[in-house]
């Protein structure tokens, strides 16, 4: 993160910017301290004479003529503390420049590349961070000096010393840094249209690890100052005669502190702490200002796709209209008493940018047994409304209104303004919570047993054993496979519905009253969806459980849910039973968040998807492709791609679906070379692109685009909009700049944004608006063959749903073919002219779009689309009893 200075205390409040303004007053003294030294000085660093020729004397207490005293060889102190300045901050700066000159480079190609080198690199860091670090800058001092007495080789000598140390820190971070940023989406996006490796490497990957920099070389400057005193505390620093050195100086002054001179040795002692102390905090405050969890920041501001829509329709007053008119019911129409009651909730957050308004005004009430729904787009405060109820927001939240807990011993308690010591008693046993993401929310070093006889112990009063076999029932109550053997499982040897289901079991330990879900079927594959859905539904009627759902998804909403509560910019606009609100839903935004829902069930002629080519050539060939990964120690290889053939024609959109695992993304990944395959034919264009190296394919990069899962993850947020969508037209095309600014300009046009947002970054725009902007590179070289893997599965439904609008709109009129990978049948129905589905690697089933999603041959296809949920609670109700046994546990 590169902030300038003003900025950077800008961003420091308290005790962090008095110690931030400290280090940095302190680290500027010395700096003018060293620069003028000359001028500043009374005498020369080694001068023992006046002007008079009179010798200044040894050892003369502070006075007058000697503000801090004279030495044992009778030089001024104070001179060679000023000189002494002079040679610390040459020998710092030389140290630190030089150590990031080496190991930053050496730590970016060795964990990109990888390989031979990388090993070599590793053992010869972990060589030299073995050794004592003072022994090795003595041992690197006495080769480096090689008698030199002058002071530019003695400097320069004692900053190789110190850099030889310094090297593997820089080497060590940076390569850790670059392991992890080489695997983003933004990264592959640049591999895909042909970046060569420095380029990548400069742009991509130094760009995204060099934040940490600042931080490491402030911290190393306190090192090395250290370690200089150190070597001339020995006798290996810098030739006395050459240059003022503090450590040196107090070598000499050590006799003296015992026969009361106290100042030959005190004054350059002080200057070494406050340099350190300087330093020091300079690169601790910015290590906090720096890092985005310590830091609060105001919501970029940006509308939603569907509040934009809204913005003519909705008047700001009728938003509080409908909510005062909102009805407050079960779906009985009426409830004997409730078990949670929220009223007038505020919150607030203290940002950057000042207060922000996250929720303004929400009551909900919810009845004992009732699921209630709480949906909105995101941003809406839906999340933020269920964390004030458990007292989970951070400090930085300020909560007024009430959240009431009614028991069933008729006792009401107020959760808003609740203590932590006084919540932890009911967090867990009278409400809990399910979290969206399970392998975040489970302790990855703790196995699932443990945690839930942790969550048991919390609130029970039982043995560890009692609790374990309590553990297993849980585990068997919640569906999970063999609980006897998984108790003893750890999160990772689980799949992503077993860990959502070992989070359910947690949630439920103690037969809470209330369970709050937020999006807890969001990362799920659709059968999985459906019996995790299944299983809080079976929670609900046996237990009597209250569940609030939180969700974006409206075919979970109807498929589950009792009444309705809709969000929209922190407030709630509408509440009704779940059929009510479906049939006749009375807010303009409830009707178009519904209307913008993909359904499954289309017919050719309501479908929007593009009638393809006739006699259109082949421009994607996959001829039995077959990919295999190494498996671990002494596990055999993991086949993810299994003799996979099919192809697409110009014009054509070809749905590539099936549950996580399947191996529809490695495919796609193969598809334009970044995996290649263990076996097998690729073919783009009638030209075999499978088995080249990244030279050899650079050429054939312009004939594909990727469009990756995540928006945000796939633009370099240190890159302008202007930069990532002109990348590709730098390196395939002999455009000048005012060609390419030009071209991106109408490529934003293409994608219904404002020219204006060429100069903005990533992080100011929405999520609608980033995939829009990775279309518009994806499609900047006119490809024949574009690969959209999941690109409207991280988005809320309006904004898919307009994505998918416009992509049908530039497919339609540019032609290139399409492999569509997702897992959401809803999309493939609405703009797909073929059907693939995948099973284990394996293509189970591929055919006209009618013919797959309406009359499947394979079981598996029918089990995942009797597992989609729809918009409609009564067509869900009916497929729900249709489908009958046919789902299996997931």
């Amino acid at each position: 993160m590169r902030i300038p200075g003003r900025a950077v205390v800008a961003q420091s409040h308290g005790l962090q910017r008095f110690m931030l303004l400290l280090g940095i007053g302190l680290i500027v003294f010395f700096v003018v301290l060293a620069i003028f030294a000359p001028w500043l000085a009374p005498y020369d660093f080694n001068q023992v004479r006046g002007d008079d020729g009179a010798l200044f004397g040894t050892q003369q207490p502070p006075s007058a003529d000697h503000w801090f005293g004279t030495t044992v060889g009778g030089a001024d102190v104070l001179s060679r503390v000023i000189y002494g300045a002079r040679t610390a901050v040459e020998v710092i700066v030389l140290a630190v420049v030089i150590s990031a000159v080496v190991g930053v480079p050496l730590g970016l190609v060795s964990g990109y590349v990888g390989g031979w080198l990388d090993r070599v690199l590793v053992l010869v860091m972990d060589a030299l961070y073995s050794f004592p670090s003072l022994l090795l800058a003595i041992v690197v001092s006495i080769v480096v000096a090689g008698g030199s007495s002058g002071a530019l080789g003695g400097i320069a000598s004692a900053a190789i010393s110190i850099t030889v140390i310094f090297i593997p820190q820089y080497y060590r971070v940076i390569r850790n840094a670059t392991l992890s940023v080489k695997s983003e989406p933004y990264v592959d996006s640049a591999k895909v249209v042909g970046v060569r490796t420095p380029r990548i490497l400069r742009r991509h990957v130094l760009s995204n690890v060099s934040q940490t920099l600042p931080v490491i070389a402030t911290l190393n400057a306190s090192e090395a100052i250290l370690m200089l005193a150190a070597l001339g505390f020995l006798g290996f620093g810098i030739e006395p005669s050459a240059a003022a050195e503090w450590g040196y100086d107090l070598n000499k002054a050590m006799p003296d502190a015992t026969n009361g001179i106290w100042w030959t040795g005190t004054f350059p002692g002080l200057a070494i702490v406050l340099v350190v102390l300087g330093v020091t905090l300079l690169g601790e405050s910015l290590n906090d200002i720096t890092n985005p969890l310590l830091r609060a920041r105001a919501a970029d501001g940006g509308a939603s796709e569907l509040e934009v829509e809204l913005a003519d329709d909705v008047a700001p007053t009728e938003v509080e209209a409908d909510v005062d008119a909102a009805p407050v019911a079960a779906s009985d129409g009426h409830r004997q008493r409730t078990v949670l009651s929220l009223s007038d909730l505020r919150i607030t957050f203290g940002t950057d940018a000042g207060q922000v308004v996250a929720v303004d005004g929400v009551g909900f009430d919810v009845a004992p047994g009732e699921v209630v729904a709480i949906v909105g787009e995101s941003g809406s405060g839906k999340s933020v409304t269920s964390r004030a109820v458990m007292g989970l927001l951070p400090n930085t939240a300020k909560v007024s209104g009430s959240a009431v807990l009614h028991t069933e011993d008729t006792s009401e308690r107020e959760l808003i303004g609740m203590a932590p010591t006084q919540l932890r008693p009911i967090r867990g046993d009278e409400i809990s919570m399910i979290f969206q993401e399970p392998g975040t929310a489970l302790d990855p070093v703790r196995t699932v047993g443990w945690q839930l006889v942790e969550a048991i112990r919390a609130h029970r009063d039982v043995s560890r054993s009692e609790a374990r076999e309590r553990a297993i029932e849980l585990l068997e109550a919640v569906g999970l496979p063999d609980p006897q053997q998984r108790v003893d499982y750890y999160p990772h040897q689980l799949s992503g519905g077993q860990k959502q289901r070992v989070v359910i079991a947690i949630a439920i330990a103690c037969d809470p009253d209330v369970i709050v879900a937020d999006e807890p079927t969001t990362a799920l594959d659709v059968t999985v969806q459906a019996a995790i859905l299944e299983l809080l539904l079976d929670l609900r009627d046996r237990l009597g459980t209250a569940i609030v759902l939180i969700t974006h998804n409206m075919g979970v909403v109807a498929d589950i849910a009792d009444r309705v509560v809709v969000m929209y910019r922190g407030s709630i606009v509408e509440q009704a039973p779940v059929d009510q609100l479906f049939a006749a839903p009375a807010h303009p935004y409830t009707r178009a968040l519904l209307g913008a829902v993909p359904r499954l069930g289309l017919t050719a002629e309501t479908s929007r998807g593009p009638a393809p080519l006739q006699d259109a050539p082949v421009v994607l060939d996959l001829e039995d492709i077959v990919v295999e990964f190494p498996g671990g120690w002494g596990e055999p290889v993991f086949r993810a791609v299994d003799q996979v053939s099919l192809q697409v024609h110009r014009g054509e959109v070809l749905g590539l679906v099936g549950e996580s695992g399947s191996g529809k993304s490695t495919l796609g990944r193969t598809a334009v070379g970044l995996q290649q395959p263990t076996s097998g034919i690729v073919r783009v264009g009638g030209e075999v692109v499978s088995g080249l190296s990244d030279a050899e394919l650079r050429p054939f990069r312009s004939r594909f685009g990727f469009v990756f899962q995540d928006p945000a993850a796939s633009l370099n947020p240190r890159m302008s909009i202007l930069d990532c969508i002109a990348e590709p037209l730098r390196v395939h095309t002999d455009m000048t700049d005012a060609q390419v600014t030009e071209k991106v300009r109408s490529l934003l046009d293409s994608v219904e944004l404002p020219r204006d947002f060429a100069e903005r970054f990533p992080h100011e725009l929405s999520g609608g608006q980033r995939q829009r902007i990775n279309l518009a590179r994806a499609l900047a070289l006119d490809p024949d063959l574009l690969i959209a893997d999941e690109p409207t599965s991280a988005l809320d439904v309006s904004v898919q749903a307009r994505v998918l609008e416009l992509f049908v709109e530039l497919q339609q009129r540019l032609q290139f073919a399409c492999l569509f990978i997702t897992h959401d049948l809803a999309v493939v129905d609405t703009l797909a002219n073929r059907v693939a589905v995948m099973q284990k690697g394996r293509l189970v089933e591929l055919g006209p779009r009618e013919q797959v999603l309406r009359n499947p041959t394979q079981d598996y296809t029918r089990s995942l689309i009797a597992a989609v949920p729809v918009p409609d609670p009564a067509e869900q109700r009916r497929r729900r009893a249709a489908r009958g046994d046919l789902l299996t546990g997931a």
